[in-house]
């Protein structure tokens, strides 16, 4: 029939001169082959969704952050209103209104 290998097995004869060999070690290797392939993709799309993950809570963090600065900065903005409106009431620098009577 055919010479048989130590890792290699031979099907029947389908002609004259065909006979089908599978090499064992050849179809470990590729079935490796894919499994790393395979893996190594998985791993990278569980990375890249971690990855997501992360910016979307980053995302969040930096709105929140800024609504609280922004509140922040209003609240001094408001007192900072009330003194200029104290001390123009106080201090009238206007040199027209100096020789006006002060209204009480």
């Amino acid at each position: 029939m055919g010479e048989k290998g130590v890792r290699s097995y031979s099907g029947q004869v389908i002609g004259d001169s065909m006979s089908l060999t599978f090499n064992f070690r050849f179809l470990l290797n590729a079935v490796a082959v894919f499994g790393t392939i395979i893996y190594g993709a998985y791993k990278f799309q569980n990375r890249i969704e971690e990855l997501e993950r992360k910016m979307a809570e980053a995302d969040q963090t930096i709105a929140e952050l800024l609504d609280k600065h922004m509140a922040d900065e209003q609240i001094k903005r408001e007192e900072l209103e009330e003194k200029v409106s104290f001390y123009e009431k106080e201090f009238n620098i206007n040199p027209l209104s100096w020789g006006k009577r002060k209204k009480k």
